[in-house]
This record gives C-alpha cells, sequence and structure tokens, in this order.
C-alpha cells in the first residue's frame, strides 16, 4: 500500500468505489456476486476479481458479466496464494484509481444499497472513519436456512477480545496507506488483523442493517482450514494486541 499523502487525494466528489472479489473455485457462485454489486445503485463503482488459482474455471463467468457501467477488472493467478495475497494484488491494482474499497467473497452476496449506505456513513466524518461495516444474514446454501447476524456497534476494546466486523466492510485509502494491506503470512483472522491495525489511528462505524449475505457452503475457511492454524493466528494476533499495549505504555 503506498503511505504518502498524495496517494489518498480523492478523485472527485463523489469517490469511486471499487469491490474487491478474491475467488478460489466458486465458478458457480461468483456471477451471482458480481451480480449483487452491479445492481447496487451507487456509482462511480468498479469490480475487481482475482481468480487465485481455481480448477473450476471462473473466468467464462466472469468475462460473461462484463458491462461498460461497471468495469470489471480480472487478476488471473495460475497457483493459489490464498485471500490476503489476492486482496492486496487487487487493492494495488485498483489503487490510483480508487476512492474506496469494498470487500466481497466470491461465495456471499451484497443487499440492497450497501455500497450507498456505507459510503453516506464514511462521508459523515471522512478524516476519522476508516472502516464502515454492516450486520449479515447468514445463509447455509444446503438447508435454505438463513440467521440475522447482528454485529455489535465498534469498540476498540471489543475488538481486541474477538472480530466485531464483519468481512465485507468499505476500507478507505488513508486506512490502507496508515495500516498496509492484510497479512499474506495468514490464512484465517487476516481481516481481524486488519482490523485492528486499521484502528490504530481510526474508527470503525457500524451500520445496524443486514447488508450482506455470508454463505456457508462446506468451504467456508472455519471448514477446511485446520484447527492448529487457526491457534497459530489466534495466538499471533494476541501477541501484536500485547506488543503494541506495551510500546504505548513506554
Amino acid at each position: 500500500m503506498q503511505d504518502n499523502d498524495s496517494a489518498v487525494e480523492q478523485h472527485s466528489q463523489k469517490p469511486i468505489v471499487t469491490v474487491v472479489i478474491p475467488c478460489h473455485n466458486h465458478a458457480d457462485m461468483v456471477g451471482n456476486a458480481i451480480d449483487s454489486v452491479t445492481m447496487q445503485d451507487y456509482r462511480p463503482l468498479k469490480i475487481v476479481v482475482v481468480d487465485d488459482g481455481s480448477t473450476d474455471n471462473p473466468e467464462p463467468v466472469i468475462r460473461s458479466k462484463e458491462n461498460q457501467d461497471v468495469p470489471i477488472f480480472l487478476i488471473s493467478n495460475e497457483n493459489p496464494t490464498g485471500p490476503s495475497s489476492a486482496r492486496n494484488a487487487a487493492i494495488e491494482r485498483m489503487w490510483e484509481e480508487t476512492d474506496l474499497f469494498m470487500m466481497l467473497d466470491a461465495d456471499d452476496l451484497y443487499l440492497k444499497d450497501k455500497i450507498s449506505k456505507s459510503v453516506n456513513k464514511f462521508l459523515e466524518h471522512p478524516e476519522h472513519i476508516g472502516i464502515v461495516y454492516t450486520d449479515a444474514i447468514i445463509r447455509n446454501i444446503h438447508t435454505g436456512t438463513e440467521i440475522h447476524e447482528l454485529r455489535m456497534p465498534y469498540n476498540r476494546q471489543d475488538l481486541e477480545s474477538e472480530c466485531i466486523i464483519s468481512n465485507t466492510p468499505l476500507i478507505t485509502k488513508q486506512a490502507l496507506a496508515n495500516a498496509g494491506g492484510y497479512d499474506e503470512g495468514m490464512r484465517t483472522c487476516e481481516d481481524w488483523d486488519l482490523w485492528l491495525r486499521i484502528t490504530e489511528s481510526l474508527v470503525a462505524v457500524h451500520i445496524p442493517e443486514p447488508l450482506h449475505i455470508y454463505s456457508v457452503t462446506g468451504k467456508n475457511a472455519s471448514d477446511v482450514v485446520s484447527s492448529e492454524v487457526w491457534h497459530e493466528n489466534w495466538r499471533k494476533i494476541s501477541m501484536r494486541i500485547a506488543e503494541r499495549r506495551n510500546a504505548t505504555s513506554h
């Protein structure tokens, strides 16, 4: 991520939003994810999809969604690099032509007004806000059950105890310039780690509405990543929190 003042100057009065969609073996779902973005009422809007070493060939689906109203950019990785690296690559690719980034996994969906409500919330205090996040609907694609996941209002102390911020937030360029991108050495908890770094200098703001759908597919990180990796990343985050506390106490 760039870290100079010119890198975070806004391009226009209405921020240009780029939605980042990492995709690994979700050719069956990435088209719906893209549709959920293009149906949003917010413009100017761009999408960058990272095909992260998929073996199910999602490119034809992604290409079929191209239109002039919402430009879609594709980054193709021959081999999987992981979600952190994929997101970072997308952010780097779109940095110069973007004002605000938003995250969306290829198996999830935005609901109506997700982008416009997130941008409007950011514009209330753009000098202080680094993240805007919302509630979600958790949908099990096998059973069809849906649960409203109520996220907690932002509080730094609560965030240090658990990841209260969802995985589909708006992230400002200033936040990324200050904190850097996702830790590419972390296969899980990478978003929590980034939220902690961002909120050292900026705040997160919660919109108490379910504005995205999180899909339970059986291929989520909680299903496919070993407990050893999860515990190692939890330990890494705890150590980093302790290090920051020690640094500020001296």
